[in-house]
């Protein structure tokens, strides 16, 4: 298992890669379950660097989305919302963006 801290950079980094590779313009997507890490039994913390996933949205390049079946809290904020989002949403109206063209 690992956190969204861990494998966040991974998205972006795939997504130049693979339009690099094949020429062309690629669609990523990131899904998450949660963003959450335990210890021991009742505490809990939030992994979610947002100020990483900025500057790589900013100076890397953008992906189509970051889903999350149970988003942290910083993630449902401005500016952060307008990249991450409920799973809910990818399945109810943002799978058929992604299929568009």
């Amino acid at each position: 298992k690992t956190t969204s801290k861990d494998r966040m950079g991974k998205m972006f980094i795939d997504k130049i890669l693979l339009e690099r590779f094949v020429n062309h313009p690629q669609k990523v997507i990131g899904i998450f379950n949660n963003d959450v890490q335990r210890k021991q039994n009742s505490d809990i913390s939030f992994t979610l660097v947002s100020g990483l996933f900025m500057v790589y949205t900013q100076f890397l390049t953008q992906i189509e989305g970051v889903y999350y079946l149970d988003p942290p809290p910083t993630a449902l904020k401005e500016p952060f919302n307008r990249y991450m989002k409920r799973f809910s949403e990818l399945i109810t109206k943002d799978i058929f963006e992604l299929f568009k063209s």
